[in-house]
């Protein structure tokens, strides 16, 4: 499957609408937010990525920006629910983490839904503490990794 998969950041009019209804349908969606809820007012200042397959279908969203000079924050990461656990999560984190270091930013931090804690702890992030409920049903914990 991942060599079938290419990562690019959204270039067109067409990439963006892609992006950001695939981030709506994974992330809102299922608990009734309207369209728009995706975004917020970091989105011109970020880095983004999506993992599009060689039929041109977005499969996975990323997101990373600076907080400050010394760290970037990743939010909104999503996959698909059927290509979940084939590597499309990895690849973005991997180069959401280049970006990271580019910027020279010492600290990576995130809000991960318990679905995907094991996910961010194999890959080096540790715990800090729970953080928000989002829409009082999708409990989050604070993470960090140190690059």
């Amino acid at each position: 499957m991942l060599n079938s998969i290419t990562l690019q950041t959204p270039q067109t009019d067409n990439d963006w609408q892609n992006y950001f209804e695939l981030r709506w349908k994974i992330l809102r969606e299922p608990w009734q937010q309207p369209p728009g809820s995706e975004r917020d007012e970091f989105e011109e200042n970020s880095f983004h990525i999506m993992a599009i397959t060689q039929t041109g279908q977005a499969v996975g969203v990323a997101r990373i920006h600076q907080l400050d000079h010394m760290t970037a924050q990743i939010r909104y990461m999503a996959v698909l629910d059927s290509l979940q656990g084939t590597g499309i999560g990895s690849l973005m984190l991997a180069r959401l983490e280049k970006q990271a270091q580019d910027w020279k930013t010492k600290t990576i931090m995130l809000n991960a839904r318990d679905t995907a804690l094991e996910f961010y702890l194999k890959k080096g992030y540790i715990k800090l503490e729970a953080t928000q409920t989002l829409y009082n049903r999708i409990p989050h914990t604070k993470m960090e990794k140190q690059l």
